[in-house]
């Protein structure tokens, strides 16, 4: 995550002092945390903010997206987050508790559909699906695990935006016909009642018709939901 950055950088400083490696290697990582914020952003935009030359930024960037940790978006010729430093997210995020607790839950639910199965968690405007239990039917889509996308753009997404305001275990379900796949999510909270991950089924449109998502699946999702909040929370009255 983007505050391990920060510790980095706090700790480079106290032990090292602020030499010119150690500065070229603070303005990368301030160059991963605007990124972090923002989403996306060119070479003169970064300039500006970090009052760095564009020459400089523009190697900065090189280095960096040489070891995939930043990479160019072909369609607004900007640069954001690589796969590399998703990953590196990834390896984090995997160690959470809550993650051991869902997984055997999570596993019975992929048995009992035959589906791909994800455990998403939300970051800042995005979703990132953390865990993955993936059909074993002949035919599947490609895998989300360890990938971002912006919530406004997922059914994971939308409903732990949504469960922010409303209670119960909502769903959303999403259609995208360009991928030929279908999503459909419902919450999973902590003790305190709050959102804390989406569970979701993610499989290709001809095997999963609306009316087999929102009736079988979404309340199989939803009793899954249910059990894992339960097991976080074993004394809570839901």
């Amino acid at each position: 995550m983007l505050f391990v950055f920060k510790k980095l950088r706090l700790k480079l400083n106290i032990l090292t002092g602020r030499n010119m490696a150690n500065q070229a290697l603070e303005d990368a990582l301030n160059i991963i945390e605007i990124l972090g914020k923002e989403y996306s952003m060119g070479v003169s935009e970064l300039s500006k903010i970090l009052k760095l030359n564009k020459n400089k930024v523009f190697r900065i960037i090189a280095t960096l997206e040489l070891k995939g940790l930043v990479e160019l978006d072909q369609e607004t010729g900007k640069y954001k987050l690589g796969t590399n430093f998703i990953k590196l997210e990834y390896a984090y995020i995997k160690s959470l508790p809550f993650i051991e607790i869902a997984k055997p839950v999570l596993r019975a639910l992929r048995q009992e559909l035959d589906e791909t199965v994800y455990l998403s968690i939300p970051h800042k405007k995005d979703v990132i699906y953390i865990y993955e239990e993936q059909t074993r039917k002949p035919v599947i889509i490609k895998s989300r695990l360890a990938k971002r996308f912006k919530a406004s753009k997922t059914a994971a997404g939308k409903v732990l935006k949504r469960a922010k305001k409303e209670v119960g275990f909502i769903y959303e379900y999403e259609i995208h016909p360009e991928e030929e796949i279908s999503e459909i999510a419902t919450i999973v909270r902590d003790e305190f009642y709050h959102p804390l991950a989406a569970v979701s089924i993610i499989a290709p449109m001809y095997r999963t018709p609306p009316e087999k998502m929102e009736g079988e699946i979404k309340d199989k999702i939803i009793s899954a939901a249910e059990e894992i909040t339960e097991l976080l929370a074993p004394t809570f009255s839901i």
